[in-house]
């Protein structure tokens, strides 16, 4: 099973940061749990503190590097975690990592990369460093080295943290038009900024913040009525709904507590 601890960041990193998470694994030894994860607008970076342990990407057949950068992913990923395995992850708010490292968000889209190839070895050695060390000095350690990354960083006029808002606020109910209309900027352009900071594009984006917010609200409520969420989240009807729901997880909405192995998350 998972262990999952989470820790706020400093205040000056809450725009870009969502929060910090220790995530470790408690199983039988030689074993390993194997674990869908919804689409979802999140960006991480995850450092390891088991080095001979490795999660295993299922839809690529391949391992990730030790530490790596993952997200957005607009489709179901597949993962293996095996036993003994504990890492720290940084999930970042969507554009938060371009806004401290100006990395282009696209590049991470539905699979991890290395973080030391991306980031250099920094990572490396932050990792080594936080294995010595107590929680609290971990926590620490990760507020300095991103609010170090912070300042070194140029302001840019390319921001879209009002579109994100926008959306955010509308649960993803609003037209890539009124968007830009509301921030000033063309359609194209937005559409350039989305994919560099977000990964992904505006349309895109509000369509996976609407699901999203369905599942919370899914996994808050015990005794869900499917047929009143499309129009609660702003659906044409329940056809497309469906339609959504089975493009975005692969079942129907009435499945979804019948496969909680297939949909349980840990993050």
């Amino acid at each position: 099973m998972f262990h999952v601890l989470a820790f706020n960041p400093h205040p000056l990193l809450r725009h870009c940061v969502d929060s910090y998470q220790v995530v470790s694994v408690d199983q039988p030894e030689e074993g390993f749990i194997e674990n869908s994860f919804l689409p979802n607008v999140s960006q991480s970076l995850v450092f390891s503190l088991t080095p001979g342990i490795r999660i295993y990407d299922c839809i690529h057949s391949e391992l990730c590097a030790p530490h790596f950068i993952i997200g957005p992913n607009d489709q179901v990923c597949r993962v293996r975690f095996y036993a003994g395995m504990k890492n720290i992850v940084i999930n970042f708010k969507p554009g938060g990592l371009y806004k401290l490292f100006h990395l282009p968000a696209f590049f991470f889209n539905n699979r991890s990369r290395d973080a030391v190839e991306s980031l250099g070895n920094q990572i490396q050695d932050i990792a080594e460093a936080m294995v010595e060390l107590p929680m609290a000095r971990r926590i620490e350690l990760m507020d300095v080295w991103l609010i170090r990354q912070m300042q070194k960083q140029k302001k840019t006029d390319r921001n879209i943290d009002e579109a994100i808002r926008l959306i955010e606020r509308y649960r993803g109910n609003i037209t890539v038009r009124e968007l830009s209309l509301a921030t000033f900027t063309t359609k194209r352009t937005l559409e350039r900024w989305f994919q560099e900071q977000v990964g992904l594009h505006p349309k895109a984006f509000s369509r996976l913040v609407r699901f999203n917010g369905v599942i919370r609200y899914v996994e808050s409520n015990l005794n869900v009525k499917w047929r009143q969420l499309a129009d609660a989240f702003g659906y044409y009807d329940q056809s497309h709904f469906i339609h959504e729901f089975k493009s975005l997880t692969g079942g129907l909405p009435q499945d979804y507590f019948t496969v909680t192995t297939r949909f349980e998350k840990f993050l």
